[in-house]
């Protein structure tokens, strides 16, 4: 049977078309709408075109392969609008295809059933989803029907930056600001997971593009993928401190940097 998701996500649109466990066709779409739900509160005129446009497009590649089955999905950016139902329902009608805005939760659980799926080698796992407007974190057992814990943060990347940038960059006072606030919200987590007992993956296109960063540093070149690839902590602590002194253009020469990331990573 093969089927296709249209994910329609906080920084990007995605679409998934799988034919059982063979993938078929994937494409994806930045549009950074969780900027925009960030600095207005709710979706503007220009950005409800271009998401039912490029939904539209990614819904028509969806049926030019033969999928039995589609299923279009939002997520952050749309809980937080406050025309994100609004904008649902316009979608739904204008694609003539029912579009669903997920949970918190069904968000964060997906990500951790998918990562046990694609890690069958880890018994015990946490994952943390670093997202355009949201960052979930899922912990469990591989082999179990949901995960143990589940947290869901409004702590995106996308979301944050423009509240946290002055200008193209991130000064100190307010990285400090924007630290502590972390921390605060992350107090449930430190409270509820014992660190070490589990393997940490990270999932997402911002972790993506911090690993990629990471293992060009280490190996001089671009890896072909990043799925499996390691960072610790001090990778992290490295990149953090070279980030946060340099202009937009100073980020975008640094090896292993994608441009749609540099103003915001």
């Amino acid at each position: 049977m093969r089927g296709g998701l249209i994910d329609l996500g906080s920084n990007s649109f995605r679409l998934l078309v799988a034919d059982g466990d063979c993938v078929v066709q994937r494409r994806s779409h930045h549009l950074g709408l969780a900027q925009s739900v960030s600095r207005h509160g709710s979706f503007t005129e220009d950005d409800l075109r271009e998401a039912t446009m490029t939904a539209r497009e990614l819904l028509r590649c969806a049926q030019d392969h033969w999928c039995d089955q589609v299923a279009i999905v939002a997520t952050e950016a749309f809980r937080l609008a406050s025309n994100g139902s609004a904008a649902v329902r316009h979608m739904s009608e204008v694609l003539d295809h029912p579009v669903r805005i997920l949970s918190t939760a069904e968000e964060t659980m997906l990500a951790f059933q998918a990562s046990a799926a694609a890690l069958p080698d880890l018994d015990a796992l946490t994952v943390v989803d670093l997202g355009g407007g949201s960052l979930g974190v899922a912990s469990g057992t591989r082999w179990a029907p949901r995960p143990q814990h589940h947290f869901s943060f409004q702590l995106g990347v996308h979301l944050l930056a423009p509240r946290a940038l002055e200008g193209d960059r991130l000064s100190t006072s307010r990285r400090v600001r924007l630290e502590q606030h972390i921390a605060e919200e992350f107090h449930p987590v430190a409270a509820t997971l014992q660190a070490g007992q589990r393997q940490v993956v990270l999932v997402g296109g911002s972790a993506r593009a911090i690993a990629q960063i990471v293992h060009t540093a280490r190996r001089a070149e671009v890896p072909s993928t990043t799925h499996g690839l390691r960072i610790d902590c001090t990778d992290l602590g490295h990149l953090i401190a070279r980030l946060s002194d340099l202009p937009t253009q100073a980020r975008l020469a640094i090896p292993g940097m994608k441009t749609r990331r540099a103003q915001t990573l």
